[in-house]
């Protein structure tokens, strides 16, 4: 006998993938009229697309088609006819980006491996500020919050940026570009809610003083509704921001700006609760943890040419997290420095070189199932890069070298070369390869930490180790970028990364385990990417990303194995239906994790927009809609209780004046 509920699931389900079927007719429908149809889907031709200019590649201004890298961009109109509502349901735009949702308020953002909550080799930054955290080696994706319209783009790096960006961007490393002050003048309203987005509101002003300084001012707020768990989930999400950014053009070489943001909210959790003195009175507790920070971030540039210019950036940085497991705060002051100049005129030969230096101090609680020693530590960072284009045949083949020297607290003395080729056979294709070494530093959890665990019955102690080295990866990658007609085009790119030193567990008494570096892990793929924009009206986005991941360790230690996803395929398409209608799909699907017993899942986000008028557009979004709920991910480290990722839709208001 089936139940009710399942019944009226089911019918869901089928209403669902009939509405996603007439939306896949309606396409075929418009493809016959293609005559009829003259407004492009974005201000861009794809020719104009694959030109667009990237600066996190090589640290200055190139087109995406040259850039020798495995580099994606989620361009603001991306971001606008997505039907994300955070930064990290964004990211699952990239290929070779695994994204998978731990609760309402926790992700997995994992670049070619090593998924978890705590991704260490990734690299996060916002406007040149990092924003990977050294307490885990990671990114707390639930503090990163700001109106998704001020982003300009995200640049996404799949493969090793050592040499341009430093320790822990091994795997990768993930830019998100903000909009100049200038671009976001007028006020700007949404407002909306939902079944699990349950409200949210974000209010921006951009003005001017006189003719040279533009600046805007936001504010943002939102509330996220429990997940599913058949004991009850409890992990609501609310947060509030405000910020600000300044941009003063001193005259046509002189740039400077100043912004900065507040946040603060509580993030909701089941933790397992385990007291070090007395860890069989382990209980589950209903908690908020509190989060709240803040930056504020200079930044001059001057420029004297056209290829030459200089910039320096300092900010401060305030973080507090106050949670059962663990309790930190941190402040960290930054200051970077690069200059870029021609080397020689006659071959368009130019160099760009620059330092570093960051300062980190934290202050961690006791007596809880995370606890450090020393409690406080400082921690530095310093480095001098340099790097070139070389062409060696000119506009057809040039060779882009570079050289970083890295000094940390925890590993001293660390050389980061970078070699990459970039071959342009013609105008409408390139291929490349690159062969680079980088490092990820030991968090200070990894050296300085401890920590009770509840596995079952059992109490575990999970202890660090000071003699910790950094982990290092050789990456080699190889790529083609092709436009294959106008409407067309296909951007392909494979790699192999060969690392030793990775952290692995050994067990060194009875219920006691410690943290080793003497895995070695070889982690090899591919992935693809096409766009085909069959009509003015109508683009189709696929992607396919494979991934197999070999370790080794010494007997008698473990090593984590099958979090990693083998096979994603994702499938994008907006279509105009009008003028002033839009219709939206996102469909993707997620191999098994078998380390994690988490089956495959198939997901399928729809948005529709109608703009009654210019300055206003209503949304109607509806987010994994093929299931009523369904798990991507585990908690780590932190013992929190997993849960199911629900279907919702939300509504939004977005007023511009």
């Amino acid at each position: 006998m089936i139940a009710k509920s399942d019944t009226k699931t089911a019918h869901s389900v089928r209403g669902y993938l009939l509405l996603f079927l007439s939306y896949l007719f309606a396409s075929t429908v418009f493809a016959n009229q293609k005559a009829l149809l003259k407004e492009d889907i974005t201000d861009l031709p794809l020719e104009e697309l694959m030109n667009t200019k990237i600066t996190t590649v090589s640290r200055k201004s190139e087109s995406l088609k040259n850039a020798p890298a495995a580099v994606f961009v989620i361009s603001q109109e991306d971001i606008r006819r997505s039907s994300a509502n955070s930064i990290p349901e964004l990211l699952r735009m990239a290929p070779g980006l695994s994204v998978a949702r731990i609760d309402a308020n926790k992700w997995s953002v994992t670049s070619r491996g090593y998924s978890g909550r705590f991704a260490d080799d990734l690299l996060v930054m916002i406007d040149g500020r990092t924003v990977y955290s050294p307490l885990f080696a990671g990114t707390f994706w639930e503090t990163l919050d700001l109106p998704l319209e001020d982003i300009d783009r995200i640049e996404v790096i799949r493969g090793p940026s050592g040499t341009i960006w430093g320790a822990n961007a091994a795997n990768g490393a993930i830019h998100i570009i903000t909009k100049r002050a200038r671009d976001t003048q007028g006020t700007l309203i949404t407002s909306g809610g939902g079944s699990e987005e349950r409200g949210f509101a974000t209010v921006r002003h951009g003005g001017k003083i006189g003719e040279n300084l533009h600046f805007r001012l936001y504010s943002k707020g939102f509330t996220r509704d429990n997940s599913f768990s058949p004991s009850g989930a409890n992990d609501s999400w609310r947060m509030g921001t405000v910020g600000f950014r300044a941009d003063w053009d001193i005259n046509s070489n002189n740039t400077v700006t100043f912004q900065g943001q507040y946040y603060g909210g509580k993030a909701g959790q089941n933790t397992i609760f385990i007291n070090p003195q007395e860890p069989e009175t382990a209980t589950t507790r209903i908690e908020d943890a509190n989060l709240s920070g803040g930056h504020a971030l200079l930044r001059w540039q001057r420029t004297t040419g056209i290829n030459s210019n200089y910039a320096l950036q300092a900010y401060y940085d305030r973080t507090r997290r106050d949670e059962l497991s663990f309790q930190e705060s941190r402040q960290t002051v930054d200051v970077d420095f690069q200059h870029r100049f021609p080397l020689t005129t006659l071959f368009r030969q130019d160099i760009v070189w620059g330092g570093g230096y960051r300062w980190t101090t934290d202050h961690l609680g006791i007596n809880l199932p995370i606890f450090f020693d020393p409690t406080r530590r400082d921690l530095q960072t310093g480095n001098v890069f340099a790097q070139s284009d070389i062409p060696l045949v000119v506009d057809r083949l040039k060779l882009t070298a570079g050289l970083k020297y890295l000094d940390n607290t925890y590993a001293h003395g660390n050389f980061l070369p970078n070699a990459r080729l970039l071959w342009t056979p013609d105008s409408n294709q390139s291929i490349w390869a690159s062969a680079t070494r980088s490092i990820r530093l030991p968090s200070r959890f990894e050296h300085d930490g401890n920590q009770i665990m509840k596995d079952g019955a059992e109490f575990i102690r999970r202890v660090s180790n000071p003699h910790l080295t950094s982990e290092t990866l050789w990456g080699f990658e190889t790529g083609y970028k092709r436009k294959i007609t106008s409407d067309l085009s296909v951007d392909i790119a494979g790699f192999f990364n060969d690392y030793s030193h990775s952290t692995s567990e050994l067990e060194i008494a009875p219920a006691t385990i410690q943290i080793t570096d003497q895995r070695h892990t070889q982690i090899y793929g591919f992935e693809v990417f096409g766009e085909w924009r069959a009509l003015s009206r109508l683009r189709f986005m696929p992607s396919y990303s494979h991934l197999q991941v070999k370790n080794r360790v010494p007997a008698g230690q473990e090593a984590e194995s099958g979090e990693d996803p083998k096979h994603q395929f994702t499938f994008r398409s907006q279509l105009d239906l009008a003028h002033n209608v839009e219709v939206d799909a996102f469909f993707r699907y997620i191999d098994k994790l078998p380390g994690l017993e988490i089956a495959s899942y198939k997901a399928l986000d729809l948005r529709m927009a109608w703009k009654p008028i210019s300055n206003v557009e209503l949304s109607l979004i509806g987010q994994n809609l093929l299931q009523s709920h369904h798990q991507e991910f585990s908690p780590e480290l932190i013992q929190t209780m997993p849960v199911q990722i629900q279907r919702g839709i939300f509504g939004k208001v977005t007023w511009r004046f």
